[in-house]
C-alpha cells in the first residue's frame, strides 16, 4: 500500500505499467460515489468531490439540536466514515482511491489521547484505512494531511501472483476489492482509478443497522474493518450501516429520514453506558428508552431486532458518577423492550468476559480482541435463539480445554499453537 502527494503521480504509475514503462492510454475510472457501501448519502463538493454520510441530513439536524445531550460531540461524530466502504470487482492488478481525511475531530483527541498516555508507544492513531482483496485483509495505515491518493496492489494473494505471471489484456481474474474508510474521522472520495478493463460496482445487500454509542462506532478497535459490528456483518452475510456516535443514548427522533435510506435485515440497538458518566433520573431515561423503541419498531415492524443492556466496564478504573441512574438501566431497557415481538434482549454483561485486558482504556472501550469476542458471542446469539451470551464463552472455554487435553505435544516440547480468543480471524 501507498499513499502519494497527489493524483498525477499514482496515475502515471498505472500508465507506465500498463504500457510496460513506455507511456500510453490513461488508466480505466470509476466515480467512487457510485461504489459506496454502508452511506446513507453523500454530500457534493466542488470538483466532484462527495462525503459519504452514515446519518442522515435530517439525523444531522436531530443530533445537533437541543434535544441531544451533546449536539456538538454528536454531529463531530457522525460526519465520520465508520463503517464505510468503496467496494467493487476488477481485473486490475493496482488501483488508487483518491481520498482526502480530515484532521481528526477534538472529541475523538480526547478520548485517544487518555490511551496514548497508558501505552509505551503512545501516539498511536487508532485508525486508519485498511482493505480487503478477495477476503485477505490489509492495513494501510493513516493518510497523512495534504495526502490526496491512496495506492492498493492487488497481487500477491494467490498461485498467479506468486509465479509472477501476467494475463493478456480483458482476460486477467477478477477481484473483489474493499477499502473500509476511518472509523474516527470523516473524509472525502473522489474517483477510483485502475490499471486493468472495468471497475464493476458489487451489488448491495441488505443490511445490518447498528445504532450505538462509541463501543459501536469502532473505537478503539483501531482497524475501521475490526470494529465489533464489522466483524458482525461479515459473519451474517449483511451490508453493514454502522451509526455508531460517540456519547450518544437513547435519542426519541434520532432516526428521521433514515427509512428509505436502509433495508435492515437485522438491527442492534447499543446504548446505555453513556449514562454512567454524568447525573440521570431513571424516569427520564425510560421515556427515552421507551419512546425510541416505539420509533424504531415502527419504521421498521418486520426487521428482527436485537437490544444490547450495556457491557461489562471496569468501575474500580473509571467509576460512575455518584448521581447517575446507570445501574437501573438494564432494567429499564429490559422493561421497555418487553412488549415488541420483534425485540430480543440481549444481556451485554455476556458479550465481553470480565477481563481488563480486553478494554483499551477506563471507559468501556474494548480493543481489538474485546471487539473479536463480542462479534462472535452477539453472532451465536443470533444463530441460537434463547442462546445466552455468557453460555457461549463457557462452551468455548470447555471445548478449548477439551482440545488442550488430548493435543499430543511436539517432539522437542512446545505443543500446538493457542487457538485464538475466539476463533474469528
Amino acid at each position: 500500500m501507498q499513499v502519494a502527494r497527489r493524483l498525477e503521480e499514482a496515475v502515471m504509475g498505472l500508465t507506465d505499467d500498463r504500457a510496460g514503462g513506455h507511456g500510453g492510454s490513461l488508466p480505466t475510472r470509476a466515480a467512487a460515489a457510485e461504489l459506496l457501501h454502508g452511506a446513507v448519502g453523500i454530500r457534493e463538493h466542488d470538483d466532484r468531490w462527495v462525503r459519504p454520510l452514515r446519518v442522515s441530513e435530517a439525523q444531522l439536524r436531530a443530533l445537533g439540536s437541543c434535544q441531544a445531550w451533546h449536539p456538538g460531540l454528536f454531529r463531530q461524530m457522525a460526519l465520520t466514515c465508520a463503517g464505510v466502504r468503496v467496494e467493487f470487482e476488477t481485473d486490475a492488478r493496482e488501483v488508487v482511491l483518491e481520498l482526502r481525511v480530515d484532521r481528526e475531530p477534538r472529541g475523538t483527541r480526547a478520548v485517544l489521547e487518555g490511551i496514548d498516555r497508558n501505552r509505551p508507544e503512545g501516539d498511536d492513531p487508532h485508525d486508519m484505512v485498511s482493505v480487503d482483496i478477495d477476503g485477505h485483509h490489509e492495513a494501510c495505515g493513516m493518510p497523512a494531511e495534504g495526502d490526496e491518493v491512496l495506492s492498493v496492489s492487488l497481487v500477491g494473494h494467490d498461485r498467479e501472483d506468486d509465479l509472477g505471471l501476467q494475463a493478456l489484456p480483458g482476460l486477467a481474474r477478477t477481484r473483489h476489492v474493499r477499502i473500509w474508510l476511518p472509523a474516527l474521522r470523516g473524509c472525502m472520495v473522489r474517483d477510483v482509478w485502475c490499471d486493468g478493463t472495468a471497475i464493476r460496482p458489487v451489488a448491495p445487500k441488505r443490511n445490518l443497522l447498528v445504532l450505538g454509542d462509541s463501543v459501536a462506532q469502532g473505537f478503539v478497535s483501531d482497524d475501521p474493518a475490526r470494529s465489533w459490528p464489522a466483524l458482525l456483518a461479515a459473519r451474517l452475510g449483511l451490508d453493514l450501516v454502522n451509526q455508531g456516535i460517540g456519547g450518544q443514548v437513547f435519542q426519541p427522533g434520532s432516526l428521521a429520514g433514515l427509512a428509505g435510506s436502509v433495508d435492515p435485515e437485522r438491527i442492534v440497538v447499543a446504548y446505555g453506558e453513556n449514562y454512567r458518566y454524568e447525573a440521570c433520573a431513571a424516569a427520564g431515561v425510560s421515556r427515552d428508552v421507551r419512546l425510541y423503541l416505539r420509533e424504531l419498531s415502527h419504521l421498521w415492524p418486520q426487521a428482527t431486532t436485537y437490544v444490547l443492556t450495556p457491557l461489562w466496564h471496569d468501575e474500580a478504573v473509571w467509576p460512575s458518577h455518584a448521581r447517575s441512574c446507570h445501574a437501573q438501566v438494564p432494567s429499564l431497557i429490559a422493561e421497555q423492550v418487553a412488549p415488541y415481538d420483534q425485540m430480543t434482549l440481549v444481556d451485554g454483561l455476556g458479550l465481553l468476559d470480565h477481563d481488563p485486558a480486553l478494554l483499551a482504556d477506563g471507559h468501556g472501550h474494548p480493543n481489538e480482541r474485546g471487539c473479536r469476542q463480542i462479534a462472535l458471542r452477539l453472532n451465536a446469539v443470533i444463530r441460537v435463539p434463547g442462546l445466552r451470551p455468557s453460555s457461549v464463552g463457557k462452551r468455548r472455554k470447555r471445548k478449548r480445554a477439551r482440545t488442550e487435553r488430548t493435543r499430543t505435544p511436539r517432539q522437542g516440547g512446545g505443543g500446538a499453537p493457542r487457538l485464538p480468543l475466539d476463533g474469528l480471524p
